[in-house]
């Protein structure tokens, strides 16, 4: 148990919103079965994975995971979910993201007030609060996922999702 975060990439299909994109991603073996009009718009963007003894298919892809940074979840929240903590799926907008890099790096920079930038945030299971070395390091390992994903993620075709639980 403890605080598990992730950002998962969806593909932007013509004709349907993220909502709808989602619902094709979790009733995927129905629709396929179908073979109707979502089926139809769905199909060339279904991915299929394979590790170990299983295999499935989906929609979405993970992008980057975090295991109990709870200042990097109390970030999300606070900005892209509106105070919600609740478990939800919520879209991370290019601009969102590079707000969340500038405040790593103002947090790398300064390091002596922390807690107003990045504050961390209690939770069941969400790990320590203390502004230690396992604060810094997720930090600064989140200012990296971060620089990848602005270089590379392509916003136009694809819908970048922040969801957390625990």
């Amino acid at each position: 148990m403890g605080l598990d975060m992730h950002l998962y990439s969806f593909p932007r299909i013509e004709g349907m919103n993220l909502a709808e994109v989602r619902s094709a991603d979790i009733h995927l073996s129905e629709l396929e079965a179908e073979k109707g009009t979502i089926y139809e718009k769905i199909k060339d963007h279904i991915k299929h994975f394979e590790e170990l003894e299983f295999s499935w298919r989906c929609l979405r892809t993970e992008i980057a995971t975090w295991r109990k940074a709870n200042q990097i979840h109390h970030w999300f929240v606070e900005t892209v979910q509106n105070g919600k903590d609740d478990m939800c799926s919520y879209e991370v907008s290019k601009e969102n993201l590079q707000e969340l890099y500038t405040s790593c790096v103002n947090v790398l920079l300064k390091r002596k007030t922390p807690h107003n930038e990045l504050p961390t945030r209690t939770g069941p299971f969400f790990g320590s609060t203390s502004y230690d070395d396992y604060y810094y390091w997720e930090v600064d390992r989140t200012k990296i996922i971060l620089e990848n994903l602005l270089k590379n993620f392509n916003f136009e075709t694809h819908y970048m999702v922040y969801c957390a639980d625990w």
